[in-house]
């Protein structure tokens, strides 16, 4: 046989393509496995694959391989970085904040509706392409890659079309309602006040918090001081614990079970001290 089929990979058949922001000469490599269809691989000398691994870094070794440079998501859906994203506990982050292991809001069609589920994120990535800005009629603003698809009244739309015809993608229009949360209300401040004042609903809402002394029959008298909060919401939980550990009151917490018919955990913080209950009255 005079070729192979791995004839055309070598290094000087495409000398002359170049990476588009590469200066370098780059080949261009096509391949007709099933997982790399209509992927363009290109080929560039490297003057090193070892990268140094900054001293700050908590990994244990100090050197990696880099082989490659991109990959093969191709990062079909992009946007922003700081896009708000619905967390799964109401909050909002951006996309560029979002870990892997993070819940979320999605949707899912269920029957002839769609509704809204908490879903768990997979991978996070980042690269630079070219974008596009999407403007909504309530001032929204997004900024979103071409592919990227966003859920109308009459299905998934792209961002852009891709050629024109009878052949062409679904795409956005000026005349298409999207479907969703809607525009995200700013989070509060969370200065002095604001803490305060949460720390001081929670407490008029569902805690106890108090002194008071009584006298047994034949005993000398008993003073009680008493804060507890208990809940099933422990974010609430966390908050007001936090503030009162940044005031200086250290209290104790318990978990334990709530004697319902769901048996949900309950979580609580107290104190028993004279002086804390005073300070977290005042």
């Amino acid at each position: 046989m005079c070729s192979v089929r791995w004839a055309n990979l070598l290094i000087d058949m495409d000398e002359a393509r170049r990476l588009p922001g590469y200066r370098e000469p780059a080949v261009v490599r096509t391949f007709d496995a099933p997982e790399a269809m209509d992927v363009r691989f290109y080929e560039v000398r490297a003057k090193s694959a070892l990268n140094r691994v900054p001293e700050r870094s908590r990994m244990p070794f100090r050197w990696t391989i880099n082989p490659f440079r991109g990959c093969t998501h191709a990062c079909s859906y992009c946007l922003g970085g700081d896009t708000r994203i619905l967390m799964a506990d109401g909050r909002t982050k951006t996309l560029s904040d979002v870990e892997v292991g993070d819940e979320i809001y999605g949707t899912i069609r269920d029957g002839r509706y769609r509704r809204y589920v908490t879903t768990r994120v997979l991978a996070h990535w980042s690269t630079v392409k070219a974008a596009h800005r999407v403007t909504l009629e309530d001032g929204t603003e997004i900024i979103a890659s071409g592919d990227h698809r966003f859920l109308s009244h009459r299905g998934w739309k792209h961002v852009t079309g891709t050629q024109h015809g009878p052949d062409r993608r679904p795409h956005l229009t000026a005349n298409d309602e999207l479907l969703g949360t809607g525009g995200f209300v700013s989070s509060a401040d969370a200065s002095p006040d604001y803490r305060r004042g949460y720390l001081c609903g929670l407490i008029r809402g569902d805690g106890h918090i108090g002194s008071y002394s009584y006298a047994p029959v034949g005993g000398r008298a008993r003073h009680v001081h008493m804060f507890r909060l208990a809940l099933t919401d422990f974010e609430a939980l966390k908050r007001a614990r936090d503030y009162l550990d940044e005031v200086g009151l250290a209290t104790s917490r318990r978990l334990f079970q709530a004697a319902t018919a769901l048996h949900r955990r309950v979580d609580a913080i107290s104190t028993g001290e004279r002086a804390k209950v005073d300070r977290i009255k005042e």
